[in-house]
């Protein structure tokens, strides 16, 4: 090689020079370096140019004897020889692997012709059972159809009949909103004359009401007077007493008895006014109460406009649907209209459409997969061809190689005889290496002061930048002798492929049975392709009819089952028979105001309306009886309550409570009971103004009795139910006594 070479050319300088070439300048020393990427450049030349090279490198000096000329042209001619017999082995071999190859490739394209063949049978086969399950597939669909088709028939004729009854359903209902306004009106108009009628009467009970407040304070104060009348009287009985005991003058006791008479006839006089203030009190009750049934009327007509309204909402609701649904219809209509060029809808509907898309959905997937089969296949083929013009290169430089090996084979014993040179120099370099490091020493030691370490350095670099390129030459000297190597054992094998050839006439027949094949390959796959569109538009199809059949079956299956009297029903009924009054009622009342013959100062009313007007008074007789039924029962279930509460309290606190209009109540100790009716021995509470009366009155016996406890319990203390229980115990231990001593 011509890195070897230089390496002996080196080796025939002497020391001197060598040891001056590594002291040379840095220039110098990168020269040398880059005269070896040349080296390896030159490599890539022609072998029969270096082996020239090498032999002009090698020529003998003119001054050699003529037998050692003789003898290496002797040499150099059974060199040639032995290449001629090596070059005709050669032929012959590979002729003889041209051959085998052509029988394999013969062998695969039979084999390749019986597996199409065989593809063949089996698409055929498959294309059979293809037909076979599309025609049981159109016979289902046939049937389904014709099914579909009864179904449909079917459902069309309760549609009609449903669409008859929505139509029925709907001019009822109109009718129905039309009485339902027309009644709103009456319930409106009813409501304000209800509202005035409530205002005027709670107007007319706050006055009731503050009519009663006077008159209960002038009975307030006409009792206070009655009890300072009898606190007088009851003075002016002990005077008279005292009188008849002092003189007993007949003068004084007729004044006394005239003053008598007048208080007996003025407190008559005050009860008789109190009877009638209590009897236009439960006047003013009842009204009160009848207030009160009004504004319950009232309530359930706000409830009942209340629903009118939201049954009108849902209507208007309903109707939006309806026209956005006519209009979603329409707005399809003409799209499928204005999508046909000749003026004829292709369309009748969104589900054909629908199926349209579908279609076209599947056979651009066909497409799509046909396109990436194609696009495969046409990869696959590029990729081959890459393949066959790689082999096709490689064949070429095999065959380069092939005519310039056999003249290198006579360089084998110069490159084993130039390693040997390479080998030596190596060694040579080390020890000059050495050399120079000791002398690089010495002159450190002796001569510091002349020593340049900046130029020690740059060398010592540049030895190691040598050592990496050596070692660099080393490994591609490594690389070509294995490439050479592996060129070597494949020429055997590859030689001639290039040069051999196959019949065009074989050529010819095979290309057109495998385009044949192709045509029919092809053909074969659309009609595939297209098979399978028809069987999933065929399967689409068969889904959505299962479907809309399981949806018809659920809809016969489906029943709604309700009672013969049921709230609705009943709702229903009583809402039907007071439209049908009112309308009957409408009619007549327009008969009358249209009539030309009634006179129109006559007030006629149509009956209709006067038996409108009696239902509406037997309904608020009824409602009436029924609330004062309730009241009956309530004040029945709370006189029953209250008694047992009498009862509970009276057995376990020893008290007898009686309760009182206005918010009092009245108790009397059953260890201390009331002699008289006039109850003289009770205490009545009045839990609205937060008051305690003594019942004889503040100067009576029973008064001066508990006076020391109403002191200390009640006024200074502030408890009644301590108060209560030190007069429950005092009667008591009263009551004890007056058994024992009896």
């Amino acid at each position: 090689m011509p890195v070897a070479l230089l390496v002996g050319q080196a080796l025939a300088r002497p020391a001197g020079c060598a040891l001056g070439a590594l002291r040379a300048s840095p220039d110098q020393v990168c020269h040398f370096v880059i005269q070896e990427p040349s080296s390896r450049q030159s490599n890539a030349a022609p072998s029969l140019r270096g082996s020239v090279e090498n032999l002009k490198e090698n020529i003998v000096p003119p001054d050699s004897d003529a037998s050692e000329k003789y003898q290496k042209e002797i040499e150099a001619l059974k060199a040639e020889i032995g290449t001629l017999q090596y070059r005709l082995q050669t032929a012959e071999q590979e002729k003889d692997i041209a051959l085998s190859q052509q029988n394999n490739k013969m062998e695969q394209a039979r084999r390749r012709e019986q597996e199409e063949a065989q593809q063949r049978q089996s698409a055929e086969s498959e294309k059979a059972k293809t037909d076979s399950k599309m025609e049981s597939i159109r016979n289902e669909m046939e049937e389904l159809k014709e099914a579909a088709e009864n179904e449909k028939r079917s459902l069309e004729s309760k549609l009609r009949a449903a669409e008859d009854e929505a139509r029925l359903l709907q001019e009822q209902l109109e009718d129905l909103t039309s009485a339902k306004d027309e009644a709103a009106r009456r319930a409106d108009k009813k409501a304000n004359d209800l509202q005035m009628q409530i205002a005027a009467a709670n107007s007319s009970l706050q006055d009731m009401q503050q009519e009663t407040e006077a008159h209960e304070t002038t009975l307030r104060q006409y009792q206070e007077q009655i009890l300072e009348k009898d606190t007088l009287i009851g003075n002016l009985e002990a005077d008279v007493l005292r009188l008849k005991a002092q003189s007993g003058d007949a003068e004084t006791m007729d004044i006394i008895k005239r003053e008598l008479s007048e208080q007996v006839s003025h407190i008559r006089a005050l009860e008789a006014s109190n009877r009638e203030q209590l009897t236009e009190l439960k006047r003013l009750r009842a009204v009160n109460k009848a207030v009160e049934i009004v504004e319950e009327e009232k309530r359930s007509l706000v409830r009942k406009v209340e629903a009118a309204e939201r049954l009108e909402a849902e209507l208007a609701e309903a109707r939006i649907q309806r026209q956005r649904l006519e209009d979603e219809r329409l707005s399809w209509s003409a799209y499928l209209e204005n999508m046909s060029e000749t003026g004829q809808a292709e369309f009748d509907s969104p589900e054909q459409i629908a199926r349209a898309l579908v279609q076209e959905r599947l056979t651009s997937a066909s497409y799509v997969e046909q396109l990436g089969a194609v696009r495969a296949e046409v990869a696959a083929q590029q990729s081959q061809i890459q393949a066959l013009e790689e082999e096709r290169a490689q064949l070429r430089s095999q065959t380069e190689n092939a005519t310039t090996s056999a003249q290198a084979a006579s360089n084998d014993k110069v490159r084993m005889r130039l390693d040997r040179q390479r080998a030596l120099a190596l060694k040579e370099v080390e020890y000059l290496r050495a050399q120079l490091k000791a002398f690089d020493t010495e002159e450190q030691t002796l001569q510091p002061e002349q020593f340049d370490g900046t130029r020690v350095a740059r060398i010592q670099e540049l030895e190691d930048m040598v050592d990496n390129y050596k070692m660099e030459v080393q490994r591609l000297h490594d690389e070509l002798s294995s490439m050479d190597l592996s060129s070597s054992q494949q020429q055997s094998s590859h030689l001639l492929l290039a040069g051999s050839k196959r019949s065009w006439a074989e050529d010819d027949v095979a290309q057109e049975q495998m385009g044949q094949l192709t045509r029919k390959n092809r053909k074969l796959q659309e009609d595939l392709a297209s098979m399978q569109t028809q069987v999933a538009m065929l399967e689409k199809d068969l889904s959505t009819t299962r479907e809309q059949l399981s949806a018809a079956k659920e809809q016969t299956k489906t029943r709604i089952l309700s009672l013969r009297s049921n709230p609705t029903s009943d709702y229903e009924a009583i809402k039907r028979a007071t439209l049908e009054a009112l309308q009957k009622e409408n009619t007549e009342l327009l008969a009358t105001l249209r009539s030309k013959e009634t006179s129109p100062s006559i007030p006629l009313i149509p009956t209709s309306v006067l038996s409108a007007m009696e239902r509406e008074i037997a309904a608020a007789k009824a409602e009436t009886a029924s609330a004062q039924k309730s009241a009956r029962r309530l004040k029945e279930v709370w006189g029953s309550k209250s008694q047992e509460f009498k009862e509970a309290i009276f057995s376990t606190l020893g008290w007898t409570v009686t309760f009182i209009p206005n918010g009092k109540m009245r108790v009397e100790s059953t260890f201390y009971p009331s002699q008289t009716d006039e109850h003289e021995n009770s205490i009545v509470f009045d839990g609205e103004r937060g008051t305690m009366k003594v019942g004889g009155g503040p100067k009576s016996a029973f008064a001066q009795k508990i006076g020391d406890h109403i002191g200390f319990w009640v006024r200074e203390k502030g408890c009644i139910p301590g108060f209560l229980a030190a007069l429950t115990l005092e009667f008591y231990e009263e009551h004890a006594r007056a058994a024992t001593g009896e």
